[in-house]
């Protein structure tokens, strides 16, 4: 049994633990606050979930999961190791959806900050392209297979990331290296924010060369 871990416990964490544990997985959820903040969600969830510190969900997870809001980023990561982890960046440089939300990163690819954030890890840009509500009401798809998209630049990740993926009921569609395909599915690339998923079909037309 695979184990994913999410680091944050928040509303992504929420909506993708029970799905993942449906699916088969093993669940951790961390958070800054402790283990035992997390008991009456982990209660609430079927499947093999537990909490843990967020140093001890990195010791036993295959897949770590960044379920943070952006400014947590430096410190919900600072003092971990993240040397040869497969993580999820599902970040975005925003509060909210209105462009008065948007946080200035002075055009920089936001997965660029995340990488200088969790030295060595095998960084892969996933489940971030739409809102959290979407993903919950599309996973797993009720109709036409539908896609997520993924980038990195570790094949072995992106295959590990792709299999998650599956396992959730869609079907990923990889973009390439993070550095170039993560620009498609970064905060307004052109993959995001459609308000759905695309079928396979749709996705074949939309996205650009990476």
């Amino acid at each position: 049994m695979k184990t994913l871990g999410f680091l944050g416990a928040g509303r992504l964490a929420q909506m993708l633990a029970p799905k993942a544990g449906k699916a088969g997985w093993r669940v951790i959820l961390s958070n800054s606050r402790g283990p035992d903040t997390l008991k009456a969600l982990v209660d609430g969830i079927d499947g093999d979930v537990v909490a843990a510190t967020p140093a001890d969900m990195l010791a036993q997870a295959d897949i770590v999961l960044l379920a943070i809001r952006w400014p947590q980023l430096a410190a919900a990561t600072d003092g971990l190791s993240w040397q040869g982890r497969i993580v999820i960046d599902a970040t975005n440089n925003r509060l909210g959806p209105t462009p008065l939300d948007v946080i200035d990163i002075g055009g920089a690819l936001s997965s660029d900050i995340v990488a200088d954030h969790v030295p060595g890890a095998r960084l892969v840009k996933a489940f971030n392209h739409e809102p959290i509500f979407l993903f919950d009401k599309a996973l797993p798809p009720q109709d036409d297979a539908k896609v997520l998209f993924l980038a990195g630049s570790d094949a072995e990740a992106n295959a590990a990331v792709a299999a998650l993926i599956r396992d959730l009921g869609a079907e990923p569609v990889d973009l390439g290296p993070i550095d170039q395909g993560g620009k498609q599915i970064a905060m307004g690339g052109p993959l995001t924010n459609k308000m759905k998923l695309f079928t396979v079909e749709e996705a074949a037309s939309a996205k650009t060369p990476a």
